[in-house]
């Protein structure tokens, strides 16, 4: 639009600003109508921008540490014959207590908490 400073300027009511004055915009498609050529490539900007966004959020929550658990009990003993450490996660059904514990994993060798998490 042309401002000659007459009856018309960008802050009235009568005159349209860009919608991106009012509401995010991912990608603009020029025209009135569109070309087709035109449509195709903001379908491809479009689907760039959203693949570049699925990627960003994946590679950061590979980087946050994050940890999920189930019911479970932790139990650290220490063997009497080899001095080293037993720990096994025990998991308890949350359904019903009357299932017997069963045991996942054990380590006859000490074992940081890290490696456990790990």
């Amino acid at each position: 639009m042309y401002n000659n400073g007459g009856m018309f300027s960008t802050d009235s009511y009568s005159t349209v600003r860009g919608v991106d004055k009012l509401i995010p915009v991912d990608v603009y498609l020029p025209g009135c109508p569109p070309k087709p050529e035109a449509v195709i490539d903001a379908i491809t900007k479009l689907r760039k921008k959203i693949s570049r966004e699925i990627y960003e959020d994946r590679i950061r929550s590979q980087q946050e540490n994050r940890c999920f658990t189930t019911s479970h009990k932790f139990r650290v003993g220490r063997s009497t014959h080899t001095g080293n450490y037993n720990q096994g996660l025990l998991y308890q059904s949350p359904s019903t207590s009357e299932i017997p514990t069963e045991t996942f994993f054990k380590y006859k060798n000490s074992v940081s908490s890290h490696e456990l998490v790990n």
